[in-house]
């Protein structure tokens, strides 16, 4: 079923204002279609917010958008938040904990079961 653009732009600003009535935390955000487009740490109260955080910023590649919020003990230093990093930054920045889209909706999946 596709939905016109008025509808999804009222479904985005009812999103937005329920993430704003949520503290700020850590998000990750994976940006792919065929490729890796890039990924962006950034603060914000959730998905929507952040979206538009990034395109404020410039930031924004397009594609799909995979988007998990971090815990503070895993947020990483200052110089890999706030822009677009590449693959070799993301790895940088979490070493073996960087996980792949396939392998976040492995855990996913075995979460919910």
């Amino acid at each position: 079923m596709e939905i016109s653009d008025q509808d999804f732009l009222t479904h985005v600003a009812v999103v937005l204002a329920k993430e704003l009535a949520q503290p700020e935390q850590w998000h990750y955000l994976s940006f792919a279609d065929e490729v890796f487009r890039g990924a962006v740490v950034i603060k914000a109260h959730g998905v929507v917010d952040a979206l538009g955080r990034l395109n404020q910023l410039g930031q924004n590649p397009g594609g799909e958008i995979l988007c998990v919020a971090i815990p503070d003990d895993k947020v990483p230093e200052e110089r890999f938040c706030n822009r677009l990093l590449t693959r070799a930054e993301v790895v940088e920045a979490w070493g073996e904990e960087a996980k792949s889209l396939d392998e976040w909706e492995v855990e996913e999946q075995e979460s919910q079961q």
